[in-house]
């Protein structure tokens, strides 16, 4: 068992300048950071942008789980990897009720979860992999917080920057995030011009210029 202190990067005053920013939109330059597993959610059409702490639990033993909301606040995105156990619930009612009481942004569950109504109810925003009427047991044998760990194929850093929605997650190094985040901004702020221009009856190849490189490939 390991337990580390969470990683304290970007303020949450930063985040929340960053919070309209869609993991799609860094999808458009960024290629790697990006979860690859389908995660369904407590709350469609809800996003996230928060700091990771992180959370390996690789078994049925969710003691950590309990542990875990100690160390996560405001801010915070917990991420948790199960190293591929789909069949046992670390996370329910109780569990998700201690998370929701620290604030926390949301939980990425790269596993099973359970009691998903009491989930919704209460507000907790949650992606997850699928449900289970199966849960974990508290037996003190094993886990990691705050560590490296695997989530939805994505390698996920204590203190990484999570871009998260129902498309899916990006984990940023802290280090670069707002140059990211900026330029995602800066792009998105193009669309309804762009939009506007498709309305007038630009033709979205003009707009994308994919007619001058279809032209150039033909041409040759």
């Amino acid at each position: 068992m390991i337990i580390n202190e969470s990683v304290r990067t970007l303020s949450n005053e930063v985040l929340q300048k960053y919070a309209a920013v869609d993991p799609a939109t860094i999808g458009h330059t960024r290629h790697f950071g990006f979860s690859c597993a389908e995660f369904k959610t407590s709350i469609p059409g809800a996003k996230a942008i928060g700091r990771a702490v992180t959370l390996r639990i690789p078994s049925m033993d969710s003691t950590l789980c309990h542990k875990a909301p100690e160390f996560i606040g405001k801010g915070d995105i917990l991420v948790i990897d199960r190293a591929g156990e789909l069949n046992y619930a670390c996370l329910g009612g109780m569990v998700a009720y201690a998370m929701k009481l620290t604030g926390v942004e949301a939980v990425i569950l790269d596993g099973a979860a359970t009691d998903i109504q009491e989930i919704r109810e209460m507000g907790l925003l949650v992606f997850y992999r699928r449900l289970s009427a199966i849960t974990t047991r508290v037996l003190g044998n094993d886990g990691e917080l705050n560590t490296t760990v695997n989530c939805g194929g994505a390698v996920v850093n204590p203190g990484d920057i999570i871009v998260a929605d129902e498309n899916g997650f990006v984990a940023l190094p802290p280090e670069e995030a707002e140059s990211i985040l900026r330029a995602a901004l800066e792009r998105q702020a193009t669309e309804p011009d762009k939009q506007a221009m498709m309305r007038s009856g630009k033709k979205l190849a003009d707009i994308s210029k994919a007619n001058e490189l279809i032209q150039a490939k033909l041409g040759q």
